[in-house]
């Protein structure tokens, strides 16, 4: 055997693990494009039934004083931030348990989709959440005017 029909052979067989590996797994764009349609609709339900609270913080990844901030709290109005023996420094963005009804089970579901991440440190009393990059997306894609 010489060198050349060697060296054909391994590139004949090397082409064809490469090209059935390509049509065999599924494609990536169309389960991604799947997901984004899931999350979306998803989105959208929540609109529905939590319009003001999103609106909320629609706003809130909006205004140029928040535009890179991903952290927000959920508090009880009574709360001080030295409850959990940290003081916070600079603007922070905070939803209350008595403005949205049923606003802990929507963070349970958004983390659930994984749109937000619930970020509590052990040991202290926090109620702490970052919104996903999806979430900030879809929320500065949602169009609120009625007109």
């Amino acid at each position: 055997m010489d060198i050349l029909s060697l060296v054909a052979g391994f590139l004949a067989g090397a082409l064809t693990i490469y090209l059935v590996s390509y049509f065999m797994k599924p494609s990536e764009n169309k389960v991604q494009k799947t997901t984004d349609a899931n999350i979306t609709g998803l989105f959208d339900q929540l609109w529905q039934t939590h319009e003001r609270l999103l609106n909320e913080m629609k706003q809130d990844v909006e205004n140029p004083d928040f535009k890179f901030h991903r952290e927000f709290y959920v508090l009880k109005k009574g709360w001080g931030w030295n409850r959990w023996g940290f003081h916070r420094k600079g603007p922070c963005i905070a939803y209350f348990l008595e403005d949205h009804n049923d606003l802990l089970p929507l963070m349970d579901t958004l983390t659930s989709y994984r749109l937000v991440e619930r970020t509590d440190e052990a040991g202290k009393d926090t109620a702490r959440f970052q919104l996903s990059e999806k979430l900030v997306e879809l929320l500065r894609g949602k169009n609120t005017n009625t007109a």
